[in-house]
């Protein structure tokens, strides 16, 4: 039975949707103990989630990229994932074996896609040793291979080409005029900062509302008459509300109705995620991201039996404004009446909230090593909270779109 971690990063199209994701996993000793999984118990962590997890409560109908070092290749034969979904990046090392060739080409047979990672001979030689492969990998401080690309065949004829570990825009910016097909890197969690502190009137009308939203003077009266002022907020919300996913036994029609079901906290909390979510930004992905850490910290906190849930909620929401507004997070928490314990969270990963904060962000990118170290016990139930929290972004995300 897997009792692990998964975590999955975003892997962008150039248009900055979503290709994929890649999976990282971690036996549950490892991230226990703060260490990093020897490739015994990765194969079995691997073979396991796959029996155990549903892939698309994961990735949804998204495809899964996992990479592997050479020696967990007959593992690939157990996984019980659908072949067709699965994308195994392998090391150009694997390819030249003549054993894990052909077990490679088994698999791509099979329906799997067939990764290379940072590729150093030629595409054309590649291809006549391994024409089953479909993607090559590269890190952005790999540069060795990327002159592969301009030399390329025709799109149609070659490979895609993936650039990861990109963590600045100006990275981003650079690859994609070189022509290559997907992203994947920490580039979209930060700021831009292109229009300084100085953020667009659309912008910081939305975190006035925001501001005004967490005033714990707002009561009821209050944001029934903001979100009625709003046609499509009202429509938004109600849809929300009614949702088959909230399983409500009657239809709710007004927000003072949805009050007494879930709370005024609660409302409020959702009407802050269709403010954000009504702002133009760049990739969506953020929102869904938002939303995954919002309900994770909450339902950690809740299983660590900690008061002021909603507060963690707020924190994991509000950590990706920085990025949505292109500011500094110091000056969106200016605008902003937060409690100071989830500023301290925010800009510091300080206290309480800032502990679990910070356990859900290593979760997120996949630093199991570090997860061990955040006071974080099993008690916690991380990976239930993490895929309870995957569901609830895709459900809240498709009623707001």
């Amino acid at each position: 039975m897997f009792d692990g971690l998964i975590a999955r990063l975003p892997i962008y199209d150039r248009s900055l949707g979503i290709y994929g994701y890649e999976l990282k996993l971690c036996s549950g000793n490892a991230w226990r103990a703060g260490v990093g999984d020897d490739p015994a118990c990765l194969a079995a962590s691997l073979v396991d989630a796959s029996r155990d997890l549903a892939l698309e409560s994961i990735v949804g109908d998204n495809v899964s990229l996992i990479r592997l070092p050479a020696e967990l290749l007959p593992c690939c034969e157990h996984v019980a994932w659908p072949r067709n979904r699965l994308v195994f990046a392998l090391p150009e090392s694997a390819i030249a074996d003549p054993e894990s060739a052909r077990l490679i080409g088994e698999l791509a047979s099979q329906g799997v896609r067939i990764a290379v990672d940072n590729l150093t001979q030629s595409l054309s030689a590649l291809q006549k040793e391994a024409g089953f492969i479909s993607l090559c990998s590269m890190e952005a401080g790999a540069t060795g291979g990327f002159s592969q690309l301009t030399a390329a065949p025709p799109p149609q004829r070659r490979p895609h080409f993936l650039v990861r570990a990109l963590e600045t825009a100006d990275q981003y910016d650079y690859f994609q005029r070189l022509g290559f097909d997907f992203y994947e890197g920490s580039f979209f969690v930060h700021p831009r900062l292109i229009h300084g502190t100085e953020i667009p009137a659309d912008r910081l009308s939305a975190l006035k509302l925001l501001s005004y939203l967490q005033d714990p003077e707002v009561g009821i009266r209050q944001v029934e008459e903001m979100v009625s002022n709003d046609v499509t907020l009202s429509y938004k919300l109600l849809r929300l509300i009614n949702s088959a996913y909230f399983g409500m036994p009657r239809q709710v029609e007004s927000i003072k109705r949805a009050v007494v079901f879930f709370g005024l906290q609660r409302i409020k909390n959702w009407v802050s995620v269709a403010l954000v979510n009504a702002i133009e930004f760049r990739p969506r992905e953020l929102m869904n991201m938002a939303l995954v850490r919002a309900k994770t910290c909450e339902t950690i906190a809740q299983n660590l039996g900690r008061e002021a849930t909603e507060s963690y909620h707020i924190a994991g929401l509000f950590s990706l404004l920085d990025a949505i507004m292109d500011a500094p997070m110091a000056y969106i928490l200016e605008k902003l009446r937060l409690h100071d314990e989830i500023n301290q969270a925010l800009l510091h990963g300080a206290g309480p909230i800032g502990e679990v904060l910070q356990f859900t962000l290593a979760l997120e990118r996949g630093a199991f090593d570090e997860v061990g170290g955040k006071g974080i016990t099993a008690q916690a139930a991380p990976l239930q909270c993490y895929i309870d929290a995957i569901t609830y972004a895709s459900e809240i995300g498709k009623q707001l779109r």
